[in-house]
């Protein structure tokens, strides 16, 4: 799972991991309508996932706090964008925000 505002950031990392055989949902990031942000306990996509991407410019204290509490079967990694000449986007992970089920 990628997340991201920028939709060519998000669809560019969507991509590059096709390529490599993962099977990818988008997610444009936290919003009014993010489940998580809501108080629910659960976002379909991320309990979905086994791996989730998060673009830090999307990354909040609040957001790292939901997605604690939620206890997501996906690890959770902040990702900074790495962008080519060609004006491809491809993610470069940073480090783990949650483990795995934490």
């Amino acid at each position: 799972m990628v997340i991201a505002h920028d939709p060519q950031v998000r669809e560019g990392w969507a991509l590059s991991l096709e390529a490599t055989g993962m099977q990818v949902e988008r997610c444009s990031g936290p919003s009014a309508a993010c489940p998580l942000l809501r108080g629910e306990d659960h976002c379909a996509l991320l309990d979905g996932a086994g791996l989730a991407l998060y673009h830090e410019a999307v990354l909040s204290a609040d957001l790292v706090a939901h997605l604690t509490a939620a206890h997501a079967p996906a690890m959770a990694v902040a990702t900074r964008d790495r962008h080519h000449a060609d004006g491809g986007h491809e993610p470069a992970m940073s480090h783990v925000i949650v483990p795995p089920g934490v």
